[in-house]
C-alpha cells in the first residue's frame, strides 16, 4: 500500500521552532514528528511513502535515508512550496487504486501527531506545548520505548539517564535518554526533557519543554517555556528571545574550546613560583623518604582536543607528590606550566580510562579546554575529581572560559576574596 506525507513548510505561528531544522524533524518525546508518522503507516500496512518536502530537503534526507529501518520505501520528493492535499492526491494517486490507503488517509499534512488531530502542533507555541503534554501518556506506553522506566506515577526516565538523588521529579514529567539532572534541581510538573538534556544543580523547570542537547544552567528558573539551545520561547505570551549567557541556557554542541596558549607571562610566573616554593617541594620529598615511600607518582593525561574512541589516544605524562595533600601535591605540575603544556587555569588532567567513560557530548567538552593547574571544580570545592559535579563544572568551563573567569577561579582557589560570581 502507498501513502503521501506532506511535510509542514512555513508556519509563522511557530517560526522560532524551525530555526535550526525543519518542523518535520521536530522532537516529540524522544522521536521526530516524521518518525511517528512512518511508524503509524507501517502499522497500517503501508510499504511505499511519498514524502513531499519543501523545507531543507537535505536535512530530512540525512535523517531518514531510504526508509529501510522502518521496512518502508520512502521516496523523498523536493517541492518549491508546500503542496495542498487536493493537489498531492491528484498528482500522486494514480494507477491501481487498490494499492493506496483509502481517502482521506492516503494524503496527510503532518500538522499533528497520528490519531490526535484535536491537538494541532503548529497553530502557536501554546498549541505545541499542549500537544506534547497530551501525547506524553501515549509515548510512555508505546512498546518500542526500550529502557524507559516509570520511577513513580506520572514520571518517566529514559535509558542511560542520571538523576541526582537530591533532585525532585514532579508528575507529569518526562526525561528522555542520556539526560543528566543535577542535585537540588526540581523538574515538573508538566516538564519534558528531550534526549541529551543537561539540567544543572538547583535549576527549576515546570510547564516547559527542553529541546534535545540543551543545557539548563545552575539556579535557572524556567516556567511556561520552550527551550531550544539558547533560544527561549514563552509559550503563554508567544514571545521568543535568545539568551546570551551560556551559564543559563545554551546548546551542547561541539564547542571549539580554548587551546593551550603557553603564554610567556604565565610560563615565567610558573618558573618563579616553582623557585620560591622549592623548600616545600624538598619537604614533600623528605617526608616520603622518611616513610620509605616513593616521593613522586607518574600519571598519564589525555591531551585536550583528543578524539575519544580512536585506536590511539594522544597522551602526556605528568607527576604529583605522593605523601602530601592539597595544592602541594600538584607542585611538580608547575613544570608543565613552565613547559606550556598546562595553563594556570583550565580543566584538570583526565586519564584515558576516565576520558573513555565520558558518556555524552556535554561531558566530552572536558577535553575542549586546556589542562590547568587549577580548575572551576577546585574553586567550587568539588570533593571528588571525576564525579557528576566535577564533570558539569569542567564542561561549563570549556563553554565559558575567558580571562575574567580565570581570574575569579585563581582568586578563589588562592583564598582571595572576590565578589565575582561565575554564573553572572
Amino acid at each position: 500500500m502507498k501513502a503521501v506525507l506532506i511535510c509542514p513548510g512555513d508556519r509563522p505561528a511557530v517560526k522560532a521552532l524551525a530555526e535550526t531544522e525543519p518542523l518535520v524533524l521536530a522532537p516529540v518525546l524522544g522521536k521526530m514528528l516524521v518518525e511517528y508518522w512512518l511508524d503509524h503507516l507501517v502499522d497500517r500496512g503501508v510499504r511505499h511513502v511519498y514524502l513531499l518536502v519543501s523545507d531543507r530537503v537535505e536535512q530530512v534526507r540525512q535523517k531518514l535515508g531510504d526508509g529501510m529501518r522502518w521496512g518502508l520505501k520512502v521516496e523523498l520528493i523536493p517541492q518549491t512550496v508546500e503542496m495542498t492535499i487536493a493537489t498531492a492526491r491528484a498528482k500522486y494517486r494514480c494507477g491501481d487504486e487498490t494499492d493506496w490507503l483509502p481517502e482521506p488517509d492516503d494524503v496527510t499534512v503532518m500538522d499533528f501527531l497520528p490519531g490526535a488531530p484535536e491537538l494541532p502542533l503548529f497553530f502557536g507555541y501554546a498549541g505545541w506545548f499542549a500537544a506534547v503534554e497530551g501525547w506524553l501518556p501515549r509515548a510512555a506506553s508505546a512498546p518500542d520505548r526500550v529502557g524507559l522506566k516509570k520511577l513513580k506515577p506520572g514520571v518517566w526516565v529514559g535509558l542511560n539517564s542520571r538523576i541526582s538523588p537530591d533532585a525532585e521529579l514532579r508528575a507529569p514529567c518526562w526525561a528522555g535518554e542520556n539526560v543528566l539532572v543535577g542535585a537540588g534541581a526540581v523538574v515538573g510538573p508538566g516538564a519534558v526533557l528531550e534526549d541529551g538534556v543537561v539540567v544543572a544543580a538547583n535549576a527549576e523547570i515546570s510547564r516547559s519543554v527542553v529541546w534535545p542537547g540543551t543545557y539548563v544552567g545552575e539556579l535557572t528558573e524556567m516556567k511556561h517555556s520552550l527551550a531550544q539551545g539558547s533560544m527561549l520561547i514563552d509559550w503563554e505570551r508567544g514571545s521568543a528571545t535568545r539568551v546570551p549567557d551560556a551559564f543559563l541556557l545554551c546548546p551542547l554542541t561541539d564547542h571549539p574550546g580554548r587551546t593551550p596558549t603557553g603564554r610567556w607571562p604565565g610560563r615565567m610566573m610558573g618558573a618563579l613560583t616553582a623557585l620560591l616554593t622549592l623548600p616545600l617541594a624538598f619537604y614533600a620529598v623528605l617526608k616520603a623518604w622518611l616513610r620509605g615511600k616513593r616521593a613522586v607518582r607518574r600519571l598519564v593525561a589525555v591531551r585536550p582536543h583528543s578524539t575519544i574512541g580512536s585506536s590511539a589516544i594522544d597522551g602526556l605524562i605528568y607527576h604529583e607528590f605522593t605523601e602530601v595533600k592539597g595544592w602541594l601535591q600538584r607542585w611538580p605540575q608547575l613544570w608543565k606550566v613552565v613547559q606550556g603544556e598546562f595553563d594556570w587555569v583550565g580543566n584538570r588532567p583526565l586519564s584515558p580510562a576516565a576520558a573513555v567513560s565520558l558518556s555524552n557530548d556535554f561531558e566530552r567538552l572536558w577535553l575542549k579546554a586546556p589542562i590547568g593547574l587549577f580548575s572551576l571544580a577546585d574553586a567550587e570545592a568539588c570533593r571528588e575529581p571525576f564525579n557528576q559535579e566535577a564533570r558539569v563544572h569542567a564542561s561549563i568551563y570549556a563553554m565559558r572560559a575567558d580571562w575574567r573567569l580565570d581570574l575569579s577561579i585563581l582568586s578563589r582557589v588562592l583564598g582571595l576574596r572576590t565578589r565575582r560570581n561565575y554564573l553572572r
